[in-house]
């Protein structure tokens, strides 16, 4: 579906009732765990891998393996996901959301299972370092050491390319697009062969991004509470994401750069329309077009914020994510076509 006016934001009816039972199970689950020993991340992390483990239901003849990238002063897990027996045309990295602090590879088992079926490539999961105890642009450093790995191992790896897909859900999807905009705006190695040169992107997949702190759109007060993702969340998730200065700090703001947003890859952006952050993601996709990037901007009706980890939940979900995928693969060809043609 693309993205067009508002709905009546009073009509909860219109909220998809498998995602509105499975928010109830949440809440359930929420409080009947009491975890006065956690922090604020520590709760957070656990109740996510509760929700996940709750909601789990692995798909069958799907091959994971976990692989150990190094970095400097630290080791990177990430984990593949390919059918079973398929070759794989070609890889998708993919960033995790859970606002910065939370989620990780076993919470998002579901989620990359499917884009691994729909999308026939290889998925490969990062699990970057998380908030509050590495601020930004930490994960960020995480994503391009993976990235420059993934071009150091090709005729090593069967998955490791010079170009792949980037894609991610909330959190994920902005560390892409900081990632993305961080490659486009870095002069490129005058040795293309040299360690440091990270694989090249073409293509975006983003799920409900975050893009700036402060935001008030109709959609931010229109689901600030009883959606999942609150209002108080995310301005707790946006201030635990830290600072930076330089370069970095405006890849941390996606739509301040203006300057290298032109040279951007083609990118679909989904939505969720009963999603607070529906709006500025909407709005973002909209500046993109305005660059000249090729976007195709979805907005999935019914749905709220986190649905494409609740696949198991929500045969709708299953349908948005599945159609998201199908969006890619055809503004890709498209692209291509045009490229060809110029």
């Amino acid at each position: 579906m693309t993205a067009s006016a508002s709905p009546d934001l009073s009509d909860l009816s219109a909220l998809d009732p498998a995602l509105a039972r499975t928010l109830q199970r949440f809440a359930r689950l929420d409080a009947d765990t009491p975890t006065p020993q956690l922090d604020y991340a520590g709760r957070r992390r656990l109740l996510s891998t509760l929700q996940a483990q709750l909601l789990r239901s692995p798909l069958p003849g799907m091959v994971r393996t976990d692989h150990f990238v190094p970095a400097q002063g630290r080791e990177i897990t990430v984990r593949s996901y390919q059918k079973s027996g398929a070759p794989s045309p070609q890889t998708l990295v993919w960033l995790h959301g859970g606002g910065w602090m939370v989620g990780d590879l076993n919470t998002h088992d579901d989620l990359c299972e499917h884009l691994a079926q729909f999308t026939g490539h290889t998925v490969l999961s990062v699990h970057y370092r998380r908030t509050p105890e590495n601020p930004f642009p930490a994960p960020l450093d995480d994503v391009s050491a993976v990235l420059q790995w993934l071009h150091r191992m090709q005729g090593v790896l069967p998955f490791a390319r010079d170009s792949v897909l980037l894609g991610g859900d909330s959190a994920g999807a902005h560390l892409a697009l900081a990632c993305a905009l961080r490659h486009a705006a870095a002069p490129q190695p005058a040795d293309a062969g040299q360690p440091a040169r990270p694989a090249r992107l073409h293509g975006l997949l983003l799920f409900y991004p975050p893009i700036a702190p402060e935001q008030d759109h109709p959609s931010m007060q229109a689901f600030s509470e009883g959606f999942g993702l609150t209002r108080s969340a995310m301005a707790r998730y946006w201030q635990e994401l830290g600072g930076t200065e330089g370069a970095d700090a405006r890849c941390r703001l996606p739509a301040s750069c203006t300057d290298t947003l032109p040279r951007l890859p083609p990118a679909v952006v989904c939505t969720a329309s009963h999603d607070i952050l529906r709006d500025e993601g909407e709005a973002f996709a909209r500046q993109l077009q305005a660059a000249g990037v090729p976007t195709r901007l979805l907005r999935a009706p019914g749905m709220v914020h986190g649905f494409a980890r609740m696949l198991s939940a929500s045969p709708q979900a299953r349908q948005q994510v599945e159609q998201a995928c199908h969006a890619l693969a055809a503004l890709l060809h498209g692209a291509t076509a045009d490229s060809a043609a110029a």
